[in-house]
């Protein structure tokens, strides 16, 4: 399935792949190092996922589920971070 990962503000493509899941292509795009700012990820099921060092520049994770996630040295400078489900995250270093 092709998934989209649109700009919050814009709706413009930031990312996009053929993936089972939006966790999938949020990982691979963190791992291309995909500029992710501003993405759109409000409510998405990111749990466990690995987003060492992703550019979460304002991105929307407002009520994401980020449980266990490896945000480790992530860039969530002004990300909307409103519910999300950040138990066990590794936050190590991320701002």
């Amino acid at each position: 399935m092709n998934i989209q990962i649109l700009n919050r503000y814009t709706s413009a493509v930031l990312y996009s792949a053929d993936c089972k899941d939006v966790k999938e292509a949020v990982e691979q795009a963190a791992k291309s190092g995909a500029d992710l700012r501003g993405a759109d990820l409000r409510g998405a099921d990111l749990r466990g996922a690995n987003l060492h060092g992703a550019n979460l520049t304002c991105a929307n994770l407002h009520g994401a589920y980020l449980t266990g996630a490896d945000l480790h040295d992530a860039n969530l400078a002004g990300a909307d971070l409103r519910g999300a489900d950040l138990r066990g995250a590794d936050l190590r270093g991320a701002n």
